[in-house]
């Protein structure tokens, strides 16, 4: 009887643990920042971080934004501007990059705030309340700050995320790799020439194939250079392609598809390490921009323990943040 009786302890105190252990761990599970929202509304999902302009459509239904990306981590890099090495010349980069710039400082320029919102809700499909309240969180830049940059990275590889050094890409270290990863002579040749001549513009350049993904407001500088013309002035053809995702924009460089994309600076760098698919990258796109969408009870991150939480994928930035949240939390992924 005593036996029984220690074996039924010893079973109540690991089911305990068991029970506490789960309590504090949290479920992640990839899904496409479309599908969130729903999956939240009917309660399949009690969670979710996204890219805006989701966070904010799901806050014009009722939703609770716990906290924004900027929150978590200030001023972290988003997305970028690739090219896929060999496919691109320096004529065609140039030109992209003054489009770019030309269309971010359009829309940082406070006189065109009715004509940016205006831009906005025609590129995702929503209404000027909506991409107004999602304008506010995110921050578009010309270029990234290369420190933030390489702190995800440091991620990646902490997380053994990466399944490559860049020794066994061929560089001797990660400085080496960066200044070829990171651009930036471009970015300030073109910025000089614009200090020097505000009128100034590149040579046109031909044909360029260009990526981006459907409805991101993170893309939105993308949109403005067509519209306002900037694109048209410096190539003779622009065709747009559209990808629901990064890694989907990282497959079609692979594929030899794209000349140039506009894309999330995550997959940028995972697909660029472990699938050695070589690209650069020649500006920044935007800071922040993300949420965390919280059902109306949750309201800490330590009310995330035992729940289900959907990020758009493994090793994006959004992942990355979400496991900042969960860690200071006191929680863990199951």
């Amino acid at each position: 009887m005593r036996k029984l009786t220690v074996i039924f302890l010893f079973l109540a105190v690991a089911i305990f643990i068991s029970g506490c252990a789960e309590e504090k761990s949290v479920k992640l599970v990839k899904l496409s920042p479309p599908d969130m929202l729903e999956q939240i509304k009917i309660g399949k999902i009690d969670a979710f971080i996204a890219w805006e302009p989701f966070p904010s459509k799901a806050a014009k239904s009722g939703q609770k934004i716990l906290m924004s990306s900027g929150d978590i981590w200030k001023n972290h890099p988003c997305c970028v501007v690739a090219y896929k090495v060999g496919k691109a010349d320096e004529k065609m980069l140039e030109a992209l990059v003054w489009a770019h710039v030309k269309a971010t400082r359009f829309i940082n320029d406070e006189k065109n705030w009715d004509k940016v919102v205006s831009y906005a809700s025609q590129f995702t499909g929503l209404d000027e309340e909506t991409v107004k309240m999602a304008l506010r969180n995110i921050k578009y830049v010309e270029y990234p700050d290369e420190k933030e940059f390489r702190h995800y990275y440091e991620f990646l590889k902490e997380a053994a995320i990466l399944k490559k050094s860049v020794k066994e890409l061929g560089y001797e270290s990660e400085d080496e790799f960066f200044e070829k990863f990171l651009r930036r002579d471009i970015y300030e040749r073109v910025v000089t020439k614009l200090e020097e001549n505000p009128n100034y513009v590149p040579e046109k350049a031909g044909k360029i194939r260009l990526g981006y993904i459907t409805a991101d407001l993170h893309h939105l500088a993308l949109y403005v250079a067509l519209k306002e013309g900037y694109l048209d002035r410096v190539f003779e053809d622009v065709d747009l392609k559209q990808y629901p995702n990064g890694v989907a924009i990282m497959e079609a460089f692979k594929l030899g598809e794209l000349d140039a994309a506009y894309l999330g600076g995550a997959p940028a760098t995972l697909k660029r390490i472990n699938d050695e698919i070589e690209i650069s990258i020649i500006a920044g796109v935007n800071n922040e921009g993300s949420a965390l969408v919280v059902r109306k009870e949750i309201n800490s991150p330590k009310d995330l323990a035992g729940k289900t939480v959907a990020i758009p994928g493994f090793g994006t930035v959004q992942d990355f943040l979400m496991r900042k949240v969960l860690k200071e939390g006191g929680l863990k992924v199951s």
